[in-house]
């Protein structure tokens, strides 16, 4: 199988990439540090399995040399991983900083777009798209702010999505990791005891089963 993931350089991104590549798959992976890609590569003893790059998902220009990175190296991907996503500020909409905004909904949202706009010609038919959303995303979250805006907009693009791909029996997965061991995490909750909270490897064990059961096209949500 090949395997496309954004933001695979630390917490779901990275538990994702290890066990896609320990299970023998091919994995094209991107963050905006290529050092830390670097890090996990080494880490996981150098394998070919494993090809990265440094990517501004929010850009679109580097979006797509990010794609093209994976089309030449894989041809066609049959499982795409929209993870890469960034918190900004928990804070009211009145006293939103205007740049932070803009830098949550380029990164979170339209990142996303650009990822999978440029990915699907090389998608295989019968394959998966997967596109992290959240709890906030799903139901009012006030003073979630844009990272809430972008996750309600993460759930109506893969339902278009969706829609569109169905020809090709493409499915696409809104998914919730619900609450998990993560940076993003600690810094929503920094009162939080991160002991309590799920850690990244079963969010990984559960999408690895998602994508063996085949689930029809929707939103998901993992709470356990």
């Amino acid at each position: 199988m090949k395997v496309v993931v954004t933001g695979g350089s630390r917490g779901i991104g990275k538990a994702l990439v290890e066990r896609f590549v320990k299970d023998g798959h091919m994995v094209c992976t991107c963050s905006r540090s290529e050092e830390n890609l670097r890090a996990l590569w080494e880490e996981l003893g150098c394998t070919d399995r494993l090809m990265f790059k440094g990517c501004d998902v929010g850009n679109r220009y580097s979006a797509k040399e990010f794609i093209s990175f994976c089309k030449d190296r894989m041809q066609e991907f049959h499982v795409l991983i929209n993870n890469a996503g960034i918190l900004g500020l928990r804070q009211s909409i009145e006293n939103y900083p205007e740049d932070v905004w803009e830098e949550v909904i380029r990164i979170n949202l339209n990142g996303v777009f650009y990822i999978t706009k440029y990915a699907i010609p090389f998608m295989k038919d019968g394959g998966v798209i997967i596109n992290f959303s959240s709890g906030a995303g799903k139901k009012p979250a006030p003073y979630w702010g844009a990272y809430a805006v972008s996750k309600f907009g993460i759930e109506g693009f893969s339902l278009l999505l969706a829609e569109e791909l169905k020809h090709r029996d493409i499915r696409v997965y809104a998914f919730n990791p619900g609450a998990t061991r993560t940076e993003m995490r600690a810094l929503a909750y920094p009162y939080e005891n991160p002991n309590t909270l799920k850690l990244p490897e079963k969010v990984a064990d559960f999408i690895t089963k998602l994508l063996n059961l085949r689930p029809p096209s929707g939103s998901i949500d993992f709470y356990e």
